[in-house]
């Protein structure tokens, strides 16, 4: 097949029924944001490579989109939008703020499925800290997905503080760190198992327990006997204050816990969070806590906040036959140039009837005839020498 036909590996056409629905999915969720005191923002898709290439925001090159500047700066496709929103907060805005935002990202590598160009929708509370703040962007995330007419779903919460402190009471080397990090996220038992001559023995029989400390509420307990220091003790008092927070409102149904949940470790500083659907296969939704993001401009910024796939959303819902389609056209409406106005009140009138119908700039019978067989519409109306004629 000629290349021009073809799409770039990991992208997608949105035809018109997918895109009616995914706009009425992102519509839901920025009315969401904004209903509970969010403000829109913006960046760039475009962003100086240099961004993505200190402190814990870095990045790996060869997961960039790269594209060269006409002055031979190395620019990229952002990867996410958390580090752009930090940038702009340090350089143009007041520490505290909440921020809710709607684009697109890209990723340079293509796996399991997972699309190259993605558009997320999320929010970012900045300058705030303390269980409370953590208790709203859960309840913030739980109202987002029953707004759009998900029931169906977990919100798992874990704290990177616990792994770390785990790993801190074993004095675990930090280029030992990523290799233990991928093992339990992948919940690779046999993994960790070939590494038994390298390290230590006890470590990693507790290690390979963290994938079973997955459930409800009792977790927590079990978790607590399992603490060798302060930090891990604090990571678990932080779940118990969040889940306490969360079941006085009323939401608990939707939350549980994985010990395991360990995320990009040097990316997140404390509560991290996953949105789970059944039969899906991927988080729908995915943030934490990451209070060291803005060291990288030279400020002291806690945060917190969470991105979701609007396509893993759109197919969450589908499955549950929950996405609302686009309805049908059942009347289009023609006009000859003299009787343009009439043609415009008989759809607004209609519509306010309940009738989806449409205008059309078809100025002939024939034309309007076309445009019906087009949209698969019920009937036509045209406004010609005769007021109305069906």
């Amino acid at each position: 097949m000629i290349k021009k036909f073809k799409l770039p590996k990991g992208t997608q056409d949105h035809l018109p029924d997918d895109c009616f629905s995914k706009r009425v999915v992102e519509s839901k969720l920025m009315d969401c944001f904004k209903f509970y005191g969010y403000s829109e923002i913006e960046s760039p898709i475009l962003e100086r490579y240099e961004l993505f290439d200190s402190g814990v925001g870095k990045v790996e090159l060869n997961k960039l989109f790269k594209v060269t500047d006409v002055d031979g700066d190395l620019l990229i496709l952002r990867p996410d939008i958390t580090m752009p929103i930090s940038r702009i907060v340090c350089t143009k805005l007041q520490d505290s703020q909440r921020l809710c935002y709607l684009g697109k990202s890209f990723s340079a590598i293509e796996n399991e499925g997972k699309l190259r160009e993605f558009t997320q929708a999320g929010v970012e509370i900045m300058g705030e800290q303390g269980d409370n703040i953590d208790v709203e962007v859960v309840m913030l995330a739980i109202k987002s997905l029953l707004a759009v007419g998900l029931d169906d779903f977990q919100i798992e919460l874990g704290n990177v503080g616990f792994f770390k402190g785990l790993l801190d009471a074993y004095d675990v080397a930090e280029e030992d760190r990523d290799v233990l990090v991928n093992c339990i996220e992948s919940k690779n038992g046999i993994k960790l198992f070939t590494l038994s001559d390298e390290m230590d023995k006890h470590m990693l029989d507790t290690l390979a327990r963290l994938p079973m400390l997955f459930g409800g509420e009792e977790i927590l307990q079990e978790a607590q006997a399992m603490c060798l220091n302060a930090q891990m003790r604090s990571a678990v008092d932080n779940l118990k204050a969040v889940y306490a927070g969360i079941k006085s409102l009323g939401y608990e149904k939707y939350v549980t816990f994985d010990m395991s949940s360990v995320g990009k470790m040097k990316y997140y500083s404390g509560m991290v969070m996953r949105g789970i659907i059944k039969n899906l296969g991927r988080a729908i939704l995915a943030g934490g806590r990451y209070d060291r993001l803005c060291d990288a401009f030279g400020k002291n910024i806690p945060a917190v906040g969470f991105a979701i796939g609007i396509g893993y959303l759109t197919r969450a819902l589908d499955n549950q036959q929950k996405l609302i389609k686009s309805p049908k056209v059942q009347v289009v409406v023609g006009y000859t140039p003299a009787n343009m106005s009439l043609a415009e009140k008989k759809v607004q009138q209609l519509l306010i009837q309940g009738v989806n119908a449409k205008c059309t700039f078809a100025t002939s019978k024939q034309d309007l005839v076309k445009v019906k067989d087009t949209l698969k519409a019920q009937r036509g109306i045209f406004f010609g020498a005769k007021e109305e004629e069906v």
